[in-house]
């Protein structure tokens, strides 16, 4: 059955931690696009993918539902990938 993310938030807020993967699935190759699109890295990209997906699991009782999912990891993604070009500049 194919369920919308506000479901499957709710499921894990509610304590279905599994049900988070179905969130990981859906959005991976979007939130990987954006940040090797912004990187051009694949090793940052993948890196700061993961760390925003685990951003957003620890923060998912903050989420806000006047939003959609995707744009708040969108969001997430885009933020952390302009902080780790800030350090990379800083590092050159």
């Amino acid at each position: 059955m194919n369920h919308n993310d506000e479901y499957y938030i709710e499921r894990v807020l509610q304590g279905d931690h599994s049900s988070y993967a179905m969130l990981v699935e859906r959005h991976k190759e979007m939130v990987f696009t954006l940040a090797y699109r912004m990187l051009k890295n694949r090793e940052e990209a993948e890196e700061i993918s993961q760390d925003a997906f685990l951003k957003a699991y620890s923060s998912l009782r903050k989420f806000r539902k006047d939003s959609k999912f995707s744009t708040w990891i969108y969001r997430i993604v885009y933020n952390m990938a302009v902080s780790q070009l800030r350090k990379n500049k800083r590092e050159i």
